[in-house]
Order: structure tokens, then C-alpha cells, then sequence
């Protein structure tokens, strides 16, 4: 056996050096990664979480304000009839009528009113107690006196009448003896938190109250328990963690399982609580992080050995075949010994692959898999070569360098197969956008602009509608929220009808960022769902995957070199940052270009006057409906412009109006129309142009002209592209002003895509 000699070791050392420097380096790489993800998963599960419960949370306040406004208007008609001191039969045939006609009609989970009214009960289902009741030891009576002259809610019990799970809800009257009461059924709430995890949303799903008694639970056989005890379960486990810190989610381990809760406070000091068993998600991220770590230490092991025999190579060289041998047998141990792990590798990677159902991590393994399998061929590449007794070093550094050759071709070829999906243009497709909001119009048609395709605009359903009746379209994107006719109601009507456009894809664009808005928005009959603001990358997929094959065109398009032009940002844009909040970096990725940002400012900045008119009319008048409508609106146009604390602002105030907290909005409308205001300065320094129009040369009567008959062909032809063509070139000339407010209306009405209005101002 030959002996290693000194300079043998030297080589040895340096290669075991280098091997744990390099394991040292991936290990820190694959850490960090691994920590990205794993907030990333969090991150992802306290959103869905707050999103699932405030839902809910807004359900079961539905579910009981109708009850609630019953015993108000109750109590208010009864005090009446006790000041007039109307007869016992006349409370009697009152409450009766009010009972039937509630449970009729109105509200179905309502049993009935009754109460203690002048020192006797009353039924309006007429019915008798038994000789034992005492109305006024019974708890719906007690709670009310503890309690006079507020709504008290009662815990869960068991209704003597029907045997059924019930909460009654009470109020005293005006004598400060009588109570008024209802019963209402837990049915449909039971049946809510029991969706609520069936549908994925999340994993338990509870109604508490302030004293920790499960009044609904996704497990029925929670209901009525009391967790306010600490014994050591689950639920207690829960409920000592609500309200007790300033975040609005908690997480801890319990019996080995990793849970993260959700709390949304409603109805005063009520928990609809939402919890997710995260156990699963990390011991799947904790499989990938160990799949990659050993198969980071396989490669690491690979690359010292090739570098351990490179420092040999000379002396191998000089030795006999019996070195030859030697070489050739400690190939054949070593690729059988390296092979062994692998396959492992190989073996639990498939284990996750076939298992786990996230996307994202069956994604990981998948990468894993490819990986592995290369990893595997050059072993075996190398355990042929060691079989081949006649190879010398240099067919071995050949092998080498063929192995890094290959897999340097391969990576070159991926990447130029993704530059392929992700650059295209589609000239001979036509697209249909419809939005109320003239920024998200504006927004869309340059991101869809970029692919050279032809894009038409509508600003309401009924608009669309009409478009859609006479012509056909590749793809169609259409807004949720709108007044008179939303988008859902849009695209029933567009299905229904006989039009060209009946099996056209219609994609969903929505500001509704929640969890389950794409399964929803699915089950209405949309094709797919892209959220706002809309990102470039998401919408070029979109277009690959629905516009006919035919009409792509593959290959590097104009735009594609815009960033160099974006990153010469404009002094005006510059300033902007220091006089505001705004993120212009936001802005302009939400927008696609510089170019395409700054008349998105502009439109913010017109049409500030007219949102807030709109939204404080909406205010004054109580239209909760309209309201929801247009503070969504402006907070879509806050985040389209990278104002991202008003955006915030505007959807504390749409949730609040989806719930009916009208006490939240009261509380916060003008500070948010403050806030809305406050931008107004800072983007006048822009746009503020009057002393320009001094300057400029005036245009004569028959440019003028010339230019009103242009304008009237391109609105008749609905070509929004040549009218902003035209506003572009008149920019250099100033208006008599005889003709300056007609001009001003016209530039409203091409901005607003207003094509009838166009007309009729040049008609005038």
C-alpha cells in the first residue's frame, strides 16, 4: 500500500478546508432562505386568519342586528303602551302580532317576543308555563335588571319551550319592573363557524363571549363550555391569550402543535376567534430544510473529492498501474458510497412530493427532484469511468470539465426558455377593460399597452355590456365593485346573452384581497382573479394562458428595456418624496412605467375635488351602499399611486361600512378626508401649469378647427389612443379664452373616456 506523502496531506487539508468553508457558505445560504419562507408562510397565515375572522365576525353581526333592532322598537312601542296604561290583553294581542309577523316574515331564527310586563308574563307565542316558572328568577329577566335601560345579551342555554340551543337577548322598559325579551336560534351561527373551516378558511372556528362561554364552535360539542377555567385544554388555552397583547394574533405550542390564532372583537367584548393548526405547513418547511441541507453536503462532498483527485493528478500520473488500480477501486467505493445517500435524498423528497398539497412547497421538492437526479447521472458518470482501467487523470479532468459544461448549457437553456414565456407581444388581440375608476382604467391599459394589442374601455357594466353585444373580444377584464351594476351582475347578463362574447374568458380585477376572494369569485363564473394593484409579471401570465395561442408572438418587446429610461426620474418625482409619503418606487411598479405613473398622479390629483364631493355626499345622506363604493375606489387609487397609509385608511373604512359600524365611520370620515386633502399641495407643484399657458403660443381659430373635427372622428371611432395623441400635440399651444372652458371640458371628457360627451361638447 502506497503511503501519503507530505504534500499529499498538504493537498488533503486544503481540500477539507475548502469543503467546509463551502458547507459553511450554502448552509448560511439555505438558512437564510429558509427563514424567508418560513415568515413568508406565517406572514401568509395571520393575514388569512384576520381576514377569516373579521368575516365572520361581520356575519354574526348581521345574523343578530335585525334581533337587536327588534327589541329596541319592542321596548320602545311598550313603554308607550305602559305610560298610556293600556290593558294586558292589549300588550298581549301586540306581542302576538309582532311575533308572527317576525317569524313569518322577517326573522326566521326568532321564536317569538315574551316578557315581564305589569307584574305578569307574557308570550306573543302564547304560550303557557308550567306551574314552577318564575319569570322573575328566570336569567333572561335577571340579566336585564342588572343591567337597566342597555340591550343585554344572554349566554347559551336551553330553551324550556322547544328544547332547543337558544340566546335571548333583553331589554327593561320604562317602569324599571318589565323586561321584554326574544329567543334567538344558534342554528345558522353554528352552521357559519362549521363553513368556515369546511371551506379551508381555517381549522377552528369559535364564537366566545367576554367570559369565555363558547356560544358557536366548528365543534358542535364545544358549544356551551366554559373556557374561562384554565384545566389545561385547548380552548383555555385560547381564550388566555385573547386580548392580551398588542398584536391582534397569537401563536404557541400546544401537546407538539403549532397554532396560530386570530381574534376579532365585535358586538362590545365578543371573540370571533379563528385558529390554524400551522403544524403541518412548518414540519413541511422543517423536511424541505433538511432535504436541502443533505443534499447541499452531497454536492459539497462531490466537489472536494474532484478537487482532492485535481491536487493528485500530477502524482497519480507517475505512479504505476498498481496506483491505476488503487485510483480506480476508490472511484468505485466512493460512487457506490455517495450514490447511497442519494438515493435517500431521493427517497424522502418523494415522500414530500406525494403528500404535501401547498403549491408552493410541492414546487421546493420538485426542484429538489431535477436536482437530484443530475446530482445522481454524474455519479454514475464517474462509477463507469472508474470501471475503465485504462483511463488516465486527463480523460478524468475531461469528465470534469464536460460536467460543468453541461450543466452551465443546461442553465443557459432555462434561462433563455423563461425569457421566451415572459416576452411576447399579441398585436392582433383585441381586450375589453371595465372599471368605474378612470386610475385602474388608465393603469390596466398601459400594463396591456406594453404587448402592443388593441384595448378598448368601459366605465360601467351597462357600458360593457353594450361593447360586448356588437363586437367580439379576446379577453375581457372586469371590475367587482361598481355602482348600479357590479361586476358579478355584469357578467351574469354577458352570459346570459346570445352575443358574440358568451364564451369570451372574463378575468375578475378586484381590490378584495381576502382570503377565499378567488374561490368566490370562481364560483361566480369568472374565469380567473388578478388583485389590485395589479402586478405586471402576474398579468403577463394571465395573458399567456388565455389569449389564443395564435395571436402570441414570442420574443423581446419595446418595453423590455424601459428600466433603463425609469431609473432618470424627474426632479418633479423626486421632490414629491420629500413633501410627502407618497412611494414613488410603488407607484411606478403598480403603473408599469414612469411614463405611464406621472398621468396617473395627474388623474389623482383633477380629480380630488370630485372624490371628495361624491364621498362626503354619500356621508351626509347615510347611502352606506355608494359609500362602500367609492372610499373602495379612492383606496384603490391611493395604492395604485404608492400612498400606501391612505389606501390603509380607506379600507378600515369600507370593512366598517361592510360591517355597519357606522360608529367607526362617524369616528374616522374626516380625519380620512383630511388625510385625502393633505396630498393636494404636494402634487400642485406638479401639475400646477397656468403660468406655462402664459408663454405658450395661441392658437389660431383655424387650428382650432382642425383640431375640433379630429377630436369629434376620433370620439365617434372610440379611439382613446388618437385623443390623447391630440391633447399631447395642443399642449404647446394656449386657448383663446373664448374657448378655454370648452377646452377644459374636453380634456375632462377624454380623461373620464367620456365619448359621448365629447360629441356633445364639440356640438355645442
Amino acid at each position: 500500500m502506497t503511503k501519503i506523502g507530505s504534500h499529499e496531506k498538504k493537498n488533503l487539508l486544503r481540500a477539507v478546508i475548502f469543503g467546509l468553508l463551502v458547507v459553511i457558505f450554502f448552509v448560511g445560504i439555505v438558512f437564510m432562505y429558509y427563514r424567508m419562507v418560513y415568515e413568508e408562510k406565517r406572514s401568509s397565515i395571520i393575514k388569512d386568519g384576520r381576514m377569516a375572522a373579521m368575516y365572520s365576525a361581520d356575519q354574526f353581526y348581521q345574523y343578530l342586528s335585525p334581533n337587536i333592532d327588534l327589541v329596541k322598537f319592542t321596548a320602545y312601542t311598550l313603554d308607550e303602551m305602559i305610560r298610556d296604561e293600556k290593558s294586558d290583553k292589549e300588550i298581549q294581542d301586540f306581542l302576538v302580532g309582532q311575533s308572527t309577523a317576525i317569524r313569518n316574515a322577517v326573522i326566521e331564527n326568532s321564536t317569538g317576543l315574551y316578557g315581564y310586563i305589569n307584574g305578569r308574563f307574557f308570550s306573543g307565542t302564547n304560550w303557557i308555563p308550567p306551574e314552577d316558572y318564575v319569570a322573575t328568577a328566570r336569567p333572561w329577566y335577571t340579566n336585564a335588571m342588572a343591567h337597566p335601560g342597555e340591550l343585554t345579551i344572554l349566554e347559551p342555554y336551553v330553551d324550556v319551550q322547544s328544547g332547543n340551543t337558544m340566546m335571548a337577548m333583553g331589554k327593561t322598559l320604562c317602569d324599571d319592573e318589565s323586561v321584554i325579551s326574544v329567543d334567538i336560534s344558534l342554528d345558522r351561527m353554528q352552521k357559519l363557524t362549521q363553513e368556515a373551516v369546511s371551506s379551508g378558511d381555517s381549522d377552528i372556528e369559535m364564537i366566545l363571549t367576554s367570559d369565555g362561554v363558547v356560544v358557536t364552535h366548528s365543534d358542535i360539542a364545544e358549544v356551551g363550555k366554559y373556557y374561562g377555567v384554565d384545566d389545561g385544554s385547548l380552548g383555555a388555552e385560547i381564550y388566555k391569550r385573547l386580548g392580551r397583547a398588542d398584536e391582534e394574533y397569537a401563536e404557541f405550542v400546544y401537546e407538539g402543535k403549532h397554532y396560530i390564532i386570530y381574534d376579532a372583537v365585535f358586538q362590545g367584548d365578543w371573540h370571533c376567534v379563528s385558529v390554524h393548526d400551522a403544524t403541518t405547513v412548518f414540519a413541511g418547511l422543517n423536511n424541505i430544510l433538511l432535504v436541502t441541507l443533505l443534499v447541499v453536503i452531497a454536492i459539497v462532498i462531490i466537489i472536494v473529492i474532484i478537487f482532492f483527485i485535481s491536487a493528485r493528478r500530477s502524482i497519480i500520473a507517475q505512479r504505476a498501474r498498481a496506483s491505476n488500480e488503487a485510483r480506480s477501486a476508490f472511484f468505485s467505493q466512493m460512487s457506490h458510497e455517495i450514490r447511497t445517500p442519494i438515493n435517500a435524498i431521493l427517497g424522502m423528497n418523494e415522500m414530500i412530493f406525494r403528500e404535501c398539497r401547498d403549491k408552493r412547497i410541492l414546487g421546493y421538492s420538485g426542484n429538489i427532484r431535477e436536482a437530484g437526479k443530475k446530482l445522481l447521472d454524474m455519479v454514475n458518470d464517474l462509477l463507469v469511468f472508474s470501471e475503465n482501467e485504462k483511463s488516465d487523470v486527463a480523460e478524468l479532468a475531461a469528465l470534469q470539465d464536460l460536467a460543468e459544461e453541461t450543466l452551465s448549457d443546461r442553465m443557459e437553456v432555462d434561462d433563455k426558455q423563461n425569457a421566451r414565456k415572459k416576452s411576447f407581444t399579441a398585436p392582433e388581440a383585441v381586450v375589453l377593460a371595465v372599471d368605474d375608476n378612470q386610475m385602474n382604467l388608465e393603469v390596466l391599459s398601459s400594463l396591456l399597452k406594453r404587448t402592443a394589442m388593441a384595448v378598448e374601455l368601459a366605465e360601467s357594466g351597462d357600458e360593457a355590456l353594450k361593447l360586448t353585444a356588437g363586437k367580439k373580444y379576446d379577453l375581457i377584464f372586469l371590475d367587482h365593485m361598481m355602482p348600479e351594476k357590479d361586476g358579478i351582475e355584469t357578467l351574469k347578463e354577458l352570459r346570459a346573452a346570445a352575443g358574440p362574447n358568451k364564451e369570451t374568458k372574463v378575468i375578475c380585477v378586484s381590490a378584495n384581497a381576502i382570503a377565499g376572494a378567488r374561490e368566490q369569485y370562481l364560483e361566480a363564473g369568472f374565469d380567473d382573479y388578478m388583485s389590485k394593484p395589479i402586478d405586471a409579471g402576474l398579468l403577463d401570465g394571465i395573458l399567456i394562458k388565455y389569449l389564443p395561442e395564435d395571436k402570441l408572438v414570442y420574443g423581446k418587446r419595446d418595453e423590455d428595456d424601459m428600466a433603463e429610461t425609469d431609473a432618470e426620474l424627474p426632479e418633479s418625482l423626486r421632490k414629491l418624496t420629500e413633501s410627502s409619503d407618497i412611494d414613488i418606487h410603488a407607484g411606478i411598479h403598480n403603473s408599469g412605467s414612469v411614463q405611464a405613473y406621472i398621468p396617473l398622479l395627474k388623474i389623482f390629483y383633477n380629480s380630488m375635488d370630485d372624490k371628495v364631493r361624491e364621498l362626503t355626499d354619500s356621508y351626509t345622506q347615510k347611502d352606506i351602499t355608494n359609500y362602500i363604493i367609492r372610499v373602495h375606489a379612492m383606496k384603490s387609487s391611493a395604492r395604485i399611486i404608492g400612498a400606501a397609509e391612505l389606501g390603509e385608511m380607506a379600507q378600515d373604512l369600507e370593512f366598517a361600512g361592510k360591517r355597519g359600524d357606522e360608529a367607526f365611520i362617524n369616528a374616522h370620515h374626516d380625519a380620512f378626508i383630511s388625510a385625502y386633502q393633505s396630498y393636494r399641495e404636494a402634487l400642485a407643484e406638479i401639475f400646477e401649469t397656468e403660468e406655462e399657458e402664459v408663454s405658450k403660443p395661441e392658437a389660431d381659430e383655424t387650428l382650432i378647427e382642425q383640431v375640433y373635427e379630429e377630436l369629434k372622428a376620433a370620439a365617434e371611432d372610440m379611439d382613446c389612443d388618437r385623443l390623447q395623441d391630440i391633447l399631447n400635440e395642443m399642449d404647446e399651444y394656449s386657448f383663446p379664452e373664448a374657448e378655454r372652458d370648452r377646452w377644459r371640458k374636453i380634456k375632462e371628457a377624454v380623461g373620464n373616456f367620456d365619448y359621448e360627451m365629447i360629441e356633445k361638447i364639440l356640438e355645442t
